[in-house]
């Protein structure tokens, strides 16, 4: 089960609640005057004690907030128990929940790991002893203040910023009204002109090009686009560059893989076999599809969390579903229902993180260490999926592991006519060619003697044999050919079969009547809790959505479409914040909030917090349009500045929180193999359908724990396409995309490593892939460039960097090329192919700027 990253301690609240029986509860006060032994009295003080001290006093001791309410620190606290009764059952030791919890017998206390045999011996004689305790030893509680009082947390927690409603607020003055082109420049030049710092200059034209066309396409321009931009002295020149670029069908594939990261996007289940996740490349599809539409965002939530309950549900709302299916799946839990729960958590975590920027899943087992979310938040939030997964012809989870990879028919009326009629025409022809084998065979048949034809009747592998024995006496050579061609032909068919309709991975639920939902204490399955109903965080002072009662034939219960609906609703102050600083934070390297998965307290506050609100706003009054907002980001001044350092820029805020300048970076995992691809020549641009498979060395197979079926192989030409289309396999991560931080698909991922280490430049000089596509460049480079070196190295710079190289730059390569065929002795190819294994492993092409 993932937890949260806070150390969680053993809770002893859970004791009491064995095998769904309530124990007895004892009056206190009746029960906890009884007298002890003094050798009783000692040994609760010799033996007893120093293992509750040790063990349960941190959480249930007397000082600070007692999990589960529940204080061992007494005779009587313990008879009194917690929210949940008694501990211990006076009348029937041996059955109290505090021994059968101590022996993980069906709970497990402490959870840490079992008490030492002799440590369990102590308890269970303390228990049927009666509880012996000193008398008068009860510490007086002290506990916590502010943060530990749930009503105080929540009502400091509205006082938050990210909590409160979305304002659009007024653009700020500034001196410079020359340098704003847009209000985003504004917010940003107040803050650096109160910090009595001035903006970078404008970028390099080519290289404000390259930067624009990596950022919304993924790939380098071309030479040609590059000399059209240069030459385009409009105004406006600029701005068409960004439409040109917005209306590209390779926008979508840049900007999905963005969201596929959000959405822990992965196409197998993990664990040890890690089988694959049957036409989950669809969901990716979709998405790309979204983005190059320019789907309105609020559309593109209710799609995926509830496209299956839309009144004008469509295939594609259906195939968005397939959200719900992408995390990791378990298909041999060793305590299936709580991998039950462990599923629907990580489907609360990434909608948590992914829609509100709320670390709720840390939440599941005790209320948030940090930010104003109760527990039972956490499972109200829950309850709107809590229909979901759990197949109801497998509610025995102790024998069948529940269903996660659901598929579900989204054929076309058109592709049902066409898949019927197809069937037909099928079973048609295969009736016809067992007519025609029956009539031979008839006559075969016929030619047996009576013995034979009876033996015939009683077996099938005796009428085969006779048949195969006497057609060629029956039959004239033209007929038995004819008869062969025909059993043979019929054969064929019989093990063919007609094109399945298409499926894809996407939600299902058990019908309209959801499932009661219970807090779990300490996120454990066997400890239901109190009942809850499905709820938004406490913390936004929001209603809760109404459910609007589903239909008598409806499949669902409607719980989803409402939480969907709550999320884009304009009143909730967190979806527009949080995708707004997205598309900012990709275009920017970091986010306004650089947590972006973490708008809460422990995350980083904003830098521009008013021009983060007024992107939230433009977002939503721009009736949720991500290509508008593209927009408005890129045609800015502070967008269009360069990447140089400042004295003073640097003095003052040498993390540039404030944007004096563009930050530089490098090309992302999935850029830099397209750009090395289109570099090369070698890229190709389909798009859509079934993942593809890179070539994968040996070594790195054999890793796997079955390497002959670990990888498939696609051909030359699929090896090429755009990295999105690569298969994402869990257990083995593509090489190449590995090495340069590919993201982890465990859980959401926000925001990308960037590490620079020896293996990248070893990947870039000596790897395969490398190898060969500077082979494929030099390749290029005859063909475009011809046989004089100079030419090949300004045609190869020029396609690697984006620019135009300078005569001193043509010049070094040509005589590194010499060089190496007169120090060295290779031939002018080989020389060639070095040359440009050298031009690909140049910081200026996997950095931007």
């Amino acid at each position: 089960m993932r937890r949260c990253s806070i150390p969680r301690f053993v809770c002893l609240s859970l004791v009491w609640l064995a095998a769904g029986r309530m124990t007895p509860v004892v009056c206190a006060d009746e029960s906890a005057a009884v007298e002890h032994s003094p050798e009783a009295v000692a040994f609760y003080e010799e033996q007893v004690k120093p293992i509750l001290v040790a063990k349960c006093h941190k959480c249930h001791g007397s000082e600070g907030e007692a999990e589960g309410e529940l204080r061992l620190i007494s005779r009587a606290r313990v008879l009194d128990g917690g929210e949940l009764g008694p501990a211990v059952d006076l009348d029937d030791p041996d059955s109290s929940p505090l021994i059968e919890a101590i022996n993980y017998d069906g709970l497990e206390m402490p959870p840490s790991g079992k008490l030492p045999a002799e440590q369990i011996a102590v308890l269970e004689r303390w228990v049927r002893q009666g509880l012996p305790w000193t008398p008068g030893d009860e510490p007086a509680v002290v506990e916590q203040s502010g943060a530990s009082d749930e009503e105080t947390r929540l009502a400091a927690g509205r006082d938050y910023w990210a909590y409160q409603p979305i304002t659009r607020p007024d653009v700020p003055a500034v001196e410079n009204e020359r340098w704003t082109r847009s209000p985003i420049d504004a917010f940003v030049l107040a803050r650096l002109e109160a910090k009595g710092l001035a903006p970078a200059p404008p970028a390099d034209r080519a290289a404000l090009l390259r930067r624009a066309t990596f950022d919304l396409t993924g790939l380098p321009p071309t030479p040609e686009e590059v000399d059209a931009f240069l030459a385009d002295d409009a105004p406006d020149a600029f701005e068409r560059v960004v439409e040109r670029l917005l209306a590209s069908p390779q926008y979508g594939e840049k900007w999905g893989r963005h969201w596929l990261d959000l959405v822990r996007y992965g196409e197998t289940d993990g664990y040890e076999r890690d089988s694959a996740k049957p036409n989950a490349w669809r969901y990716r599809d979709y998405v790309i599809r979204a983005f190059n539409d320019d789907k309105p965002y609020d559309r593109f939530v209710l799609e995926q969390l509830a496209g299956d309950e839309l009144d004008d549900r469509s295939i594609d709302s259906l195939i968005a579903t397939g959200y719900y299916r992408l995390g990791l799946w378990d298909d041999e839990p060793v305590d299936a229902d709580q991998a039950y729960y462990d599923s629907l958590d990580d489907v609360v975590s990434t909608t948590g993180q992914t829609f509100l920027g709320m670390t709720i899943g840390c939440a599941r087992c005790h209320g948030h260490k940090i930010d104003p979310v109760p527990q039972h938040d956490y499972y109200r939030l829950l309850a709107y999926f809590h229909n979901i997964y759990r197949d109801i012809e497998q509610l025995d989870f102790k024998k069948k592991a529940f269903t996660l990879n659901t598929q579900r028919e989204i054929a076309t009326d058109e592709q049902r006519a066409a898949h019927q009629a197809a069937a037909a025409e099928h079973e048609a022809q295969l009736a016809q060619l067992a007519e025609q084998v029956r009539e031979f065979e008839d006559r075969i048949f016929d030619a047996l003697t009576p013995p034979e034809q009876e033996d015939a009747r009683a077996s099938d592998k005796v009428r085969a044999t006779l048949l195969a024995e006497r057609r060629e006496a029956v039959l004239m050579p033209e007929e038995l050919q004819e008869y062969l061609a025909r059993k043979d032909e019929h054969e064929k068919l019989k093990q063919s079969t007609v094109a399945p309709l298409p499926l894809a991975l996407a939600i299902k639920e058990n019908g309209r009547e959801a499932p009661d939902t219970f807090v779990l204490v300490r996120g454990s399955v066997h400890a239901p809790g109190e009942q809850v109903e499905p709820g938004v965080p406490t913390v936004l002072g929001m209603d809760d959505p109404e459910v609007t009662a589903p239909a008598d034939d409806a499949e669902s219960s409607g719980r989803r479409l409402a939480l969907a609906r709550w999320l884009v609703d304009e009143a909730n102050p967190l979806t527009a914040r949080v995708m707004a600083n997205r598309l900012w934070q990709h275009h920017f390297g970091r986010g306004l909030v650089r947590s972006s998965n973490d708008f809460g307290l422990a995350g980083s506050p904003p830098t521009h917090p008013r021009l983060l609100d007024w992107l939230a706003s433009e977002l939503v009054t721009s009736n949720w349009s991500l290509k508008q907002m593209h927009r408005r980001i890129m045609l800015s001044s502070v967008y269009q500045m360069a990447s140089v350092d400042d004295p003073a820029g640097l003095a003052a805020d040498p993390t540039n929180d404030l944007y004096w300048k563009f930050d530089m970076r490098r090309l992302t995992a999935e850029e830099v193999r397209d750009a090395v691809l289109a570099v090369t020549g070698q890229l190709n641009l389909k798009m859509g359908g079934p993942s593809v498979y890179t070539d994968i060395p040996a070594e790195v197979l054999a890793g796997a724990s079955r390497p002959e079926v670990a990888w498939g192989k696609s051909s030359d030409e699929d090896r090429h396409r755009r990295s999105i289309y690569v298969h994402v396999k869990r257990s083995l991560a593509e090489p190449v995309l590995k090495t340069f931080d590919s993201p982890d698909t465990e859980t959401s991922c926000a925001v990308r490593f960037v590490t620079t280490v020896p293996t990248q430049s070893l990947s870039m000089l000596n790897g395969a892939f490398f190898h060969e596509q500077a082979a494929a460049l030099a390749e290029r480079l005859e063909r475009e460039a011809g046989g004089e070196p100079r030419d090949q190295v300004a045609r190869a710079l020029t396609l690697a960097l984006s620019r135009a190289p300078s005569d001193e730059e043509v010049a070094r390569g040509a005589d590194l090329i010499a060089a190496w065929q007169k120090d060295d002795g290779v031939n002018a190819r080989t020389a060639l192919e070095f040359y440009c294994l050298l031009v690909l492993n140049l910081n200026e092409f996997v950095y931007l700027d």
